[in-house]
């Protein structure tokens, strides 16, 4: 019996150990592509920045602007527009676009856009590569209250500079009418 019993304990032994060590392993890889604390910061004091500039009036006002407006536009037809193009330079020139031109000119941002309620581009600092962001988490997982920021060091689909996306929601009577977001770039 008394073998019986060691056999049992070690058995347990080796299971509570298999666990200890199934969960010490899932949450070093769960954070694994965290940001290191400098980096961190970085990103951090540029959520804080679109926290800012989301309370702006012409940020505001473009938003809601565009959220009354149908597009016909998609990511297909963006895609094969020139970067030139006259429609494509109405939303740097427009008075949400400028604004967000001059705040892009801090050499640490590859981009900044603005999106209405779907996701669709109102305006920005340069041609995006992709118009409407709605299925991506810079645009779903900017939630009232608190920003968003991946936690990896990717390519920028618009600058391909090695670059964390950030996003803030933009608010109107507390309810998110929009995001505005950029990718802070990674040295």
């Amino acid at each position: 019996m008394e073998n019986f019993i060691m056999e049992h304990k070690n058995l347990y032994s080796k299971l509570v150990l298999s666990v200890l060590a199934t969960f010490i392993f899932s949450v070093s890889t769960a954070t694994a592509g965290d940001l290191n604390p400098k980096t961190q910061n970085k990103v951090d004091a540029y959520k804080q920045k679109l926290a800012t500039w989301a309370q702006d009036p012409d940020v505001i006002s473009a938003v809601k602007k565009a959220n009354k407006q149908d597009t016909n536009m998609d990511n297909a037809k963006w895609k094969a527009m020139n970067k030139n193009d006259g429609k494509v330079l109405s939303y740097q020139s427009s008075s949400a676009g400028k604004k967000l031109t001059k705040w892009n000119k801090d050499k640490s941002l590859g981009k900044l856009f603005l999106r209405d309620k779907k996701g669709n581009y109102v305006a920005g600092s340069k041609k995006p590569a992709i118009y409407n962001i709605a299925s991506r988490p810079a645009f779903s997982k900017a939630e009232p209250g608190q920003g968003w920021n991946s936690s990896k060091v990717k390519p920028d689909p618009t600058t391909n500079l090695a670059s964390i996306q950030v996003s803030y929601p933009v608010i109107s009577n507390g309810e998110k009418i929009g995001v505005i977001h950029t990718s802070v770039i990674v040295e």
